[in-house]
């Protein structure tokens, strides 16, 4: 099977862990980077042995380039997405897919027009246990949702960089690992956010840094979702807790500065169960499903159309945020003042 041939643009954390696990993959073939600074291109270079640009409108130029892979500042997230999907390419982008609902309408709608693959990282999605867990709620099995709880931690502050510019990236802690906790909640409900409140330490204007985040979401059918995410706490794991009224799920994980290792607990009448599972590299899954909904053999989740609630719930909860109010999803149609 010939390789598909993958091209980077940004070459920063996220870039450097999604090139890892490319390198992993057999039908994967890293072509080309591409990215602002000349000691990062210098530094591409010389790891990954291929050219890199400073120019995106040379990069998506290159003809041998089948997938594009964004991850750079929020802001630029859409345009380079629209760009390399009017330039034919297929495109997996960073979370958040667009700081705007009409910024995302866009950049679906231009990948139904150009055929191409559009897909978001969300790694979470693609652990194998949690899949699972998702088949067991829409199966009924802990009968009715009551209430979830994400929870999500980094050790360490992120004091410099462009993130400390929340006009164009959104609060830190929310658009870092809030907004993954709430694709969490989104994906495994099944349901569109309804009602959306946020309380933050920090972020509520577009100076100060937010470290600390709780988004609260009622759903339609009458669960309710909570995603909490810091930057603050030094040793405390993640967890998913899902309570339902037959059965109560807990998931433990070391995520995303760890193995990928989760522990799963279920409590059911009183009969407890517990499950280990192995470490995963949730970015090379996420990189081998994506790899294979570009060839054909499977689908990619989540796909635009799938993270478009997830960029509106986003966008209501930055609103809530900022002005202590409860919003209605949909109701808030941008984030920044950019024009994507």
């Amino acid at each position: 099977m010939t390789a598909v041939k993958w091209g980077l643009v940004g070459f920063g954390e996220q870039a450097k862990r999604m090139c890892s696990a490319l390198r992993k993959l057999k039908d994967v073939e890293i072509n080309a980077v591409c990215c602002s600074s000349e000691n990062r291109r210098r530094e591409a270079e010389q790891s990954l042995e291929v050219r890199a640009y400073g120019k995106f409108s040379e990069f998506l130029a290159n003809p041998e380039i089948q997938v594009v892979y964004i991850a750079t500042p929020h802001h630029l997230h859409t345009p380079q997405a629209f760009k390399a999907v009017e330039a034919g390419k297929h495109v997996l982008v960073e979370k958040p897919m667009a700081l705007s609902v009409d910024g995302a309408h866009k950049l679906i709608d231009a990948a139904k027009r150009k055929n191409v693959v559009l897909g978001v990282n969300c790694p979470l999605r693609q652990h194998p246990a949690l899949q699972e867990l998702k088949q067991v709620i829409q199966n009924r099995l802990m009968g009715e949702i009551v209430q979830l709880h994400v929870y999500l931690g980094r050790k360490g502050l992120q004091r410099e960089g462009w993130w400390r510019d929340q006009f164009h990236s959104g609060p830190m802690c929310l658009m870092d690992l809030g907004v993954q906790g709430i694709d969490l909640l989104l994906w495994l409900v099944g349901e569109r956010a309804l009602e959306v409140t946020s309380l933050g330490c920090g972020g509520k204007d577009d100076q100060t840094l937010n470290v600390s985040i709780t988004v609260t979401i009622n759903f339609p059918g009458g669960a309710q979702g909570v995603s909490s995410a810091n930057n603050l706490a030094k040793s405390s794991p993640g967890f998913i807790l899902v309570q339902g009224t037959e059965m109560q799920t807990l998931a433990e994980l070391d995520w995303p500065e760890g193995d990928g290792s989760l522990k799963l607990k279920r409590s059911k009448a009183g009969i407890e169960e517990e499950k280990n599972c192995e470490p995963i590299d949730l970015f090379m899954a996420a990189a081998r499903n994506f790899n294979s909904a570009v060839i054909g053999e499977a689908g990619y989740s989540p796909c635009g159309e799938e993270n478009y609630p997830v960029v509106e719930t986003c966008c209501a909860a930055i609103e809530s945020l900022k002005n202590g109010k409860t919003v209605r999803a949909g109701e808030i149609q941008r984030v920044s003042g950019q024009r994507f």
